[in-house]
């Protein structure tokens, strides 16, 4: 049984300029992604699909394989699972025996670590009925009925309309966020999702049947600002370069020992 990680990474980008390069703790955003997998005990063969050549060169020297992705999905509005199947397919071309799943990263999130790859793995395999697993934030005051828009006037309304929710929080039945960490689904799901399109939300192409992994954070992990590299380059000096882990529920931190 093998396993396979295809790192996404496009060059230019519109939110922040060649955000996959950006310089965070001295190394390019994508070197971060991209060392976890083939750091991770579960994979075997790890992909970066790009057009951009820095990030080709940067991916081949850290010992990773090509897929060159056409132009007419390296645009800004190209559909992300349209640019993971067509690096899927391209990766099974030169491999006789099927891989068992296929993990999916960003190359602009960099607080990935091999371990949550290692466990979206094994929870994925744990079951054959499960189809993938992706890592999940737990809403709470970021809760959707809590959301709202501007009206036509410039005042805030609720998103649900006339529907007041409860102020209690804890009435609220759990909600998770995708925190753009490791995708991992199984290979027939994935090649299925072309047709079927059954994922949760719209990553269409985890199938039917995805299960969580839970990681303590706020919001997504990915940067798109260089706000965002900040609290990135804070993450990696706090838990991944200092060799600690980040703990996945609020009952397992503590102010005590996670102090500076």
């Amino acid at each position: 049984m093998i396993n396979l990680a295809i790192l996404t990474a496009k060059g230019g980008n519109q939110t922040l300029a060649d955000k996959n390069l950006a310089g965070i703790c001295g190394r390019p955003s994508i070197y971060w992604p991209l060392s976890a997998a083939l750091q991770a005990k579960s994979i075997d063969r790890v992909f970066v699909t790009t057009e951009c050549s820095r990030i080709k060169e940067i991916a081949r020297d850290c010992g990773a394989e090509i897929i060159d992705r056409p132009a007419a999905l390296a645009r800004p509005d190209s559909n992300h699972g349209d640019v993971i199947l067509h690096a899927a397919k391209a990766a099974l071309e030169g491999i006789e025996q099927a891989p068992a799943t296929v993990t999916i990263l960003l190359g602009n999130t960099a607080m990935t670590v091999a371990e949550d790859i290692d466990q979206a793995v094994a929870k994925t395999l744990s079951d054959p009925a499960i189809d993938s697993c992706m890592t999940v934030w737990k809403a709470q005051d970021d809760h959707p009925l809590r959301a709202m828009v501007v009206n036509p006037r410039g005042y805030l309304e609720s998103y649900l309309g006339g529907e007041t929710p409860d102020t209690n929080r804890q009435s609220y039945r759990e909600v998770f966020f995708y925190d753009q960490g490791p995708w991992t689904v199984r290979t027939e799901s994935l090649l299925r999702s072309e047709t079927t399109r059954e994922g949760p939300g719209p990553w269409w192409w985890m199938g039917r049947n995805c299960v969580p992994l839970q990681r303590l954070w706020v919001t997504g992990r990915d940067t798109h600002s260089p706000y965002d590299v900040e609290i990135a380059e804070w993450w990696l000096r706090r838990y991944r370069l200092a060799g600690r882990r980040n703990p996945a529920r609020i009952e397992d931190y503590s102010l005590t020992s996670n102090r500076e």
